[in-house]
Parts: C-alpha cells; sequence; structure tokens
C-alpha cells in the first residue's frame, strides 16, 4: 500500500539510503571480513597476546591434551580440560549451581560494562554466601600428595586416600576452584586471579586446612598467574610486584607441602629416635621459611617435639631467638653430625659463629666445627647459605655477615603459622 500511495516501487527504492544500495550494487567488489588486514581488539585480547608464551609454559604443570594457541583464551581453556576431570567428581549439584551462577553473574556484570571492582565484589558474595547457605560437597577422599601432581590424586597409585571433611575453608577452597570450572573469557584474567587470590590465599595458610586440598588450591593460582605473566622470575613491565612475590610464595610452599606430606608417611617413633634430645641441629632453608629470621645452618639445641594437626614437631632452642617449632624432617631441620678430622673448637672462631667470606663472591655461613688437615693446618667448617659445606682458613673469613640477610627480620614462634597449609 505504501508503494502505490507514493509513486510505486521507485519510490520505495528511493526511500533506501543511497550507501545501502551502492553496497548492493558493488557487492562483488567488497572485501569480506575475513579477507580485512584490520584486527579490532579489546584491551583483554591485548593481555592475552602480550602473554602468549603462558600457554607453552602450562605444559610445565602436566595438563594434556591440549588446545593449542597464542592467546590467554586457550590457556584457560587449557586450564579448566585440567581441572573438570579432577574437580568434578567432588562436586555435588549444589557445587556445580554455584560455578553456573557466578559464571551468569560475570557475563550480566560485563555485558553492563561494569567495573572490575564490582564484579570481584560480586563474586566473591556469591561464594561465601554458598559457603554459609548451600549444601556441603563434603566428605571428599584425595589420596597423597605427589611430587608431578596436577590437582587431586582421586585413585592413588600407592598410599591411601584421606578423608577431608566439611570447614568452612574447605568450603571456600572448593567454591573457589568450581568457579574457575566454568569462567568465561569476558573476565580479564587479571580479575580472575584477583577473585581467586581473594578467596585463597588465607585458608591456604589456615593451619586446619587440609593439606591435600590445599595444594590442589595453591596449583591452580600458580596456574592463573602463569597465564597472567610468563616471566616470574625476571623483571615483567607487564604484571605487577604481587603476581611475582605471590608466584614465589606458592612455589615455596608447595614445595614445603610436598615435604610435610613425606614426613607424615614417616614412623614418627623412628623419626624420633634420629633426633634425640639435648641433641644439636641446624636449620635448612624449609626451616628458614617458616621462620623467617633464622639463617641457612643456624645451630639450635634440640628440647623435645610434640604432634600438631598429624605433624611431628620439633622445639628447638636458638641462641638469638629462643625456642622455635619446626617440622621435624632431615630436609627441614638436620641434626649436626662429626666428619673424619672434625673438632668442635679451633681457633679464632667457635661452634655457631655466623661468618662472611672476605674474598668476592661474598659467602655468608655458619661455623659447624673444624677440620684438621693431612699437613697439620685447621680450616673451619661453614654451611653457607646456598646450603652445602665448604672450608675456609681463618684469614679468609670474619665474624659476622657484611650487611643484612634477607632473613634479618625478627621472628615470632606461632606454631605451624607458615606459608601453606596443615
Amino acid at each position: 500500500m505504501y508503494e502505490q500511495a507514493y509513486g510505486g516501487s521507485a519510490v520505495a527504492l528511493a526511500r533506501i539510503p543511497k550507501n545501502i544500495r551502492c553496497q548492493k550494487d558493488s557487492k562483488k567488489n567488497m572485501t569480506t571480513p575475513r579477507e580485512s588486514r584490520i584486527s579490532i581488539r579489546t584491551p583483554d585480547q591485548e593481555v592475552g597476546l602480550i602473554h602468549s608464551r603462558a600457554a607453552d609454559r602450562l605444559e610445565t604443570y602436566g595438563e594434556s591434551p591440549r588446545q593449542q594457541g597464542p592467546s590467554f583464551v586457550n590457556a584457560l581453556k587449557n586450564i579448566q580440560i585440567s581441572l573438570n576431570p579432577a574437580l568434578r567428581p567432588l562436586m555435588n549439584t549444589s557445587t556445580r549451581d554455584l560455578s553456573q551462577l557466578t559464571s551468569r553473574q560475570i557475563a550480566k556484570q560485563t555485558s553492563n560494562h561494569c567495573n572490575p571492582a564490582q564484579i570481584q565484589e560480586s563474586v566473591c558474595r556469591i561464594i561465601r554466601t554458598w559457603i554459609d547457605e548451600g549444601a556441603s560437597p563434603f566428605p571428599i577422599f584425595l589420596g597423597p600428595i605427589e611430587e608431578d601432581l596436577p590437582l587431586f590424586n582421586l585413585t592413588p597409585t600407592k598410599g591411601i586416600t584421606q578423608e577431608c571433611a566439611d570447614s568452612p575453608s574447605h568450603r571456600l577452597l572448593l567454591g573457589a576452584m568450581s568457579f574457575i570450572l566454568n569462567l568465561e573469557p569476558g573476565l580479564s584474567i587479571d580479575s580472575a586471579c584477583e577473585i581467586y587470590h581473594r578467596l585463597v590465599m588465607d585458608p591456604i595458610q589456615d593451619p586446619t586446612t587440609n593439606i591435600r586440598l590445599a595444594w590442589a588450591a595453591a596449583r591452580l593460582m600458580t596456574w592463573l598467574l602463569l597465564v597472567l605473566c610468563h616471566c616470574s622470575s625476571t623483571t615483567c613491565s607487564c604484571a605487577n610486584i604481587l603476581t611475582k612475590e605471590t608466584l614465589l610464595t606458592l612455589e615455596e610452599a608447595q614445595t614445603l607441602m610436598y615435604c610435610r606430606e613425606q614426613a607424615r608417611s614417616q614412623d614418627h617413633a623412628t623419626v624420633s629416635k634420629q633426633f634425640p634430645t639435648g641433641k644439636i641441629c641446624f636449620a635448612r632453608p624449609m626451616a628458614c621459611q617458616i621462620h623467617p629470621c633464622l639463617m641457612v645452618g643456624e645451630l639450635g639445641i634440640l628440647r623435645g617435639h610434640r604432634t600438631i594437626h598429624e605433624d611431628l614437631m620439633a622445639m628447638v632452642d636458638f641462641r638469638k631467638h629462643g625456642t622455635l617449632e619446626i617440622l621435624m624432617d632431615s630436609s627441614v631441620i638436620t641434626p649436626l653430625e662429626a666428619l673424619a678430622n672434625w673438632t668442635e673448637t679451633g681457633p679464632k672462631f667457635a661452634l655457631g659463629d655466623m661468618i662472611s667470606s672476605l674474598a668476592t663472591p661474598i659467602t655468608h655461613g655458619v661455623v659447624h666445627g673444624f677440620v684438621t688437615q693431612p699437613d697439620g693446618t685447621t680450616t673451619v667448617l661453614i654451611w653457607s647459605d646456598i646450603d652445602r659445606y665448604a672450608q675456609y682458613r681463618p684469614d679468609q673469613i670474619q665474624l659476622g655477615p657484611l650487611g643484612p640477610l634477607p632473613g634479618d627480620v625478627e621472628c615470632w614462634n606461632v606454631p605451624l603459622r607458615m606459608h601453606i597449609a596443615c
């Protein structure tokens, strides 16, 4: 009727904008979007391109098979492929609903162009509400931690599974991991890391948290950070200092978790015989992680032991720090043993003295005794800050470290309040 009243099809054609008609007439000559050389990327995609090598780095953490690709979107999918078979068997209907709810909330707020801080707060609020009101997926049963274990050990080839009971910390860790499972690429990986970091870091450090669940949560945090920053060991202009520090903390935490898992499998009576009361022991690097005031090689006297959260803890009296509780394992604190031609006393220095070398590169260490050489001279036996023995002539070293050491801080004896959970 419109065409008949106003002049037919010619008028109707005239009503069509000229640019549309031109496009129709020159359709054969147009360049399709696929052929175009111009690419418009979102800021999140640009971040993914900057960290394109992160996906390759993930291969060192055990994922296979993988979607190969340069962007962080594929890296995130690779993480979810690993997470799915490990986490799905531990989830109930309530946990699956939580995962979908957080995914929908992110999609809704992203489409409304909400501030990233608002999205982070909303997701954290949803998960914390679920902790109080959702149906519990616990108890769950987890196998022993193994050195190359990606996440959970649901079907252990050796050892037995351990019951992980219900608790707010355990719910928080499982809820945070389920949030990653259905995470869509619309949320930047930086925001995803911030949400996950905010939720899991405290439970990981809680001494009552199940160590096997904490291991999986820490492992997933490492994967996410590696997507965000592929240069954890060097200065990176595209990642903040928290990313690098957190990666190093998680690496130390996982090392200590593995050590504690191995120590738990040992017979406590046998271990106690290796650490008799009154024995002189010295601190290893992992002991310095537990108590940063300690120096590698620092000597102390064993005063006793007790069991805390299934861990056998040595009570060691240090001259400068008093009594500290340290995991009773030879890789954490080692009894001082006499070597060939070893004596406790010698010239200029005393057992337990902290020294530094006069020659460069400067070596810091602790005097562990003296060794008589075949020509009758005496060298000072030093446990160095690189965690091994070295021998120096008395004129090659001096008392006291040169300058402050990383561990030169005040020490508190808070049992098991470490970087990791037990």
